[in-house]
């Protein structure tokens, strides 16, 4: 048995046509008893979207970067948080007073605000690319030891507990699942695939980050592609 884990944004689904190729291999690939896993950042709410708007089938998923990981029946595997304790100054940090937006979410909420507790994701937009360097290099720099930062576009980061990851989501679901690192394959585009790309059978889109290019195995145009290849 093999498992696949892809990303969703700009990997499984880059366009209308391309999602439809991709479900045609993944119901190939899942029907000769392997096993296919979305590994997203998108929170519960979003991710439920857009799976009810393609008709995606899948065997489990990670939200929130790796924070949650679900079966197909919305049960939860895992789930970890941010540290409560360090919320009130992380907050201060990122300025949300001047920021454009940002959210919170949870184990299952996707629209929260900091007065919540047992945060799973952080998501926060700014005015333009020099404010959210700035602050994305002083969170990361302060906040190292807690949690994971992820820059999303010129004006987004994300965050999420140091504990979570799309990496350590997968080597969690492995050992459930016994499933040798060997038989794993995973794709992306973005940097909270980096890790994972680098420590499985991994691979990129055509237009994924520098960085995650520099790890990767090969480059695709399409999940489909990569699925024709492990099959």
């Amino acid at each position: 048995m093999k498992i696949l884990i892809s990303d969703y944004d700009q990997t499984l689904f880059t366009s209308i046509e391309g999602i439809k190729e991709n479900k045609t291999n993944i119901k190939k690939f899942r029907k000769e008893g392997n096993l296919f896993v979305i590994a997203t950042g998108r929170s519960f709410d979003d991710f439920m979207w857009v799976v009810n708007k393609h008709d995606l089938k899948y065997d489990y998923v990670f939200l929130n970067h790796g924070a949650t990981i679900l079966d197909n029946s919305n049960n939860i595997f895992s789930n970890t948080y941010i540290n409560n304790d360090i919320l009130d100054n992380l907050k201060k940090d990122l300025s949300t007073a001047n920021s454009l937006d940002y959210f919170c979410c949870s184990k299952l909420d996707s629209r929260l605000d900091f007065n919540h507790k047992d945060l799973t994701k952080i998501n926060i937009e700014y005015k333009d690319n020099n404010t959210r360097e700035n602050i994305f290099k002083n969170i990361k720099e302060k906040y190292s030891n807690y949690i994971n930062i992820y820059p999303i576009s010129d004006t987004k980061i994300e965050i999420v507990s140091k504990d979570s990851s799309k990496y350590i989501a997968a080597k969690s679901l492995l050992n459930k699942l016994d499933i040798k690192e060997k038989d794993v394959y995973v794709i992306g585009d973005g940097y909270s695939d980096i890790e994972m790309v680098k420590s499985f059978n991994g691979y990129c889109m055509k237009n994924s980050v520098d960085e995650l290019k520099e790890v990767a195995k090969k480059t695709y145009n399409s999940v489909s592609e990569l699925i024709n290849d492990i099959m």
